[in-house]
């Protein structure tokens, strides 16, 4: 997972089924709706909810998560076009 405050969008890449290569999904910040996060023993899964629909990456760390979590929510307080948490 890449956030990209310059360009305000989020790039999630995972291995496609046959380890080939890779796909990518890529959100704007303006079409974030709601960030969803499940903590595990061992790590933790995000789930960002999009206007089309949700992107997630799992088996975060916990430490990662939080800083990602903090990251999003501190740049929501400073923009004049912030992320829409619903």
């Amino acid at each position: 997972m890449v956030i990209d405050f310059d360009s305000e969008i989020i790039t999630v890449e995972k291995r496609n089924w046959y380890f080939i290569g890779v796909n990518k999904n890529i959100i704007a910040f303006r079409f974030i709706r709601n960030v969803k996060i499940d903590e595990h023993l061992f790590g933790a899964n995000i789930s960002i909810k999009a206007t089309g629909g949700w992107v997630s990456a799992n088996y975060l760390s916990k430490v990662d998560i939080g800083n990602i979590k903090d990251l999003l929510f501190a740049y929501n307080k400073t923009k004049r076009n912030s992320i829409i948490f619903s």
